[in-house]
């Protein structure tokens, strides 16, 4: 089986925000670390709005050029060591600011369907071309923010535009719709892979993009009571390396906590204990591809054990790949 490390590297979105350093720099780095000792690369869907920005105001604060610089020397490092560097695209930065001291958030506008058609081809051009600035390597592969990308038939264009092939946006049966929150995937396919043209939750054999799923996991009650308790009870091993606050997820948490909750494969937190079982139930299935969600501001120290342990495991059995090697390989052309 392909097996995909992905990683969606950004701030949190809520107050605080949380600071480079331990949102992103350190957690990253040790990631790296992880990718080094065991030969595996990893992509990493890189939030270029907030890169927009880091560019917007570094020269103003000072604040911001030392945020803009550390960034901009961790994604060189990534590109170095032959990880991929994706497009991510939270289009609220849009409406995004610096006071000098922190980022202020304005979420209203949190995807991509909350503009115009001409600003969503605009954004998503603009993004683009930073990336590229910022890597020298080609865009191919696009993963939304918030896993917000509904309606697809609006976004269509603009994927056409910037030679975006390949989605990873899309976990099968997931659903939410509260807050600044819209996806909708109960009704895509559950395949491991599938072509498409307007609508990211119909196969298309004739399709000019592909989406590469997230694969999903109906995680217990049970499974979130352990979490919430093993943050409290062993916080070392257990909270997040990241200091800011996500963005309101209304409902979410209760949810979870009474029903359970299908949800993405992670390798954040406490989900990384399940990857060895959504391995298992892909095969069962007989899926060729699997692709594991991560945020490495979302990383624990005990995660990182586990992730490492995973891929030790795994990596014999299975290839361990990125995006780059599927564009490389006319796979997803």
């Amino acid at each position: 089986m392909k097996l995909f490390l992905t990683y969606d590297y950004e701030l949190f979105f809520g107050e605080p925000t949380g600071t480079v350093e331990k949102c992103i720099i350190e957690p990253t780095n040790l990631l790296r670390e992880i990718a080094n000792r065991t030969g595996v690369k990893m992509v990493f869907f890189i939030d270029t709005g907030y890169l927009k920005q880091l560019e917007r105001f570094k020269d103003e604060f000072p604040q911001v050029k030392y945020e803009h610089d550390l960034v901009k020397s961790q994604i060189n490092d990534l590109i170095r060591d032959g990880h991929d560097c994706q497009l991510h695209i939270h289009p609220h930065w849009e409406d995004c600011s610096h006071n000098g001291n922190a980022w202020i958030m304005k979420t209203d506008r949190y995807k991509l369907d909350d503009f115009s058609d001409d600003m969503i081809e605009k954004i998503m051009t603009e993004y683009a071309e930073i990336l590229g600035k910022w890597t020298g390597k080609p865009i191919h592969s696009y993963r939304a923010g918030g896993w917000c990308l509904q309606p697809f038939n609006r976004i269509q264009k603009a994927f056409k535009k910037i030679g975006i092939r390949l989605d990873s946006t899309v976990f099968p049966g997931g659903k939410f719709t509260a807050g600044n929150y819209y996806y909708d995937f109960t009704n895509a396919p559950h395949l491991s892979k599938w072509r498409f043209n307007d609508d990211l939750c119909q196969a298309s054999s004739n399709g000019m993009f592909w989406e590469y799923p997230i694969s999903n996991y109906k995680y217990s009650a049970l499974f979130f009571w352990r979490l919430f308790a093993l943050g409290r009870l062993q916080p070392k091993l257990h909270k997040s390396i990241g200091d800011g606050y996500p963005m309101a997820s209304p409902g979410l948490r209760k949810q979870m906590l009474t029903k359970g909750m299908n949800l993405s494969a992670a390798a954040d937190g406490y989900f990384v204990t399940k990857l060895n079982a959504v391995l298992r139930n892909n095969k069962k299935r007989g899926y060729e591809e699997m692709v594991i969600l991560g945020h490495p501001k979302a990383c624990t120290h005990f995660a990182l054990k586990k992730l490492e342990q995973f891929i030790e495991k795994n990596k014999n059995k299975h290839q361990f790949l990125t995006f780059s090697d599927l564009n490389h390989t006319n796979e997803i052309n």
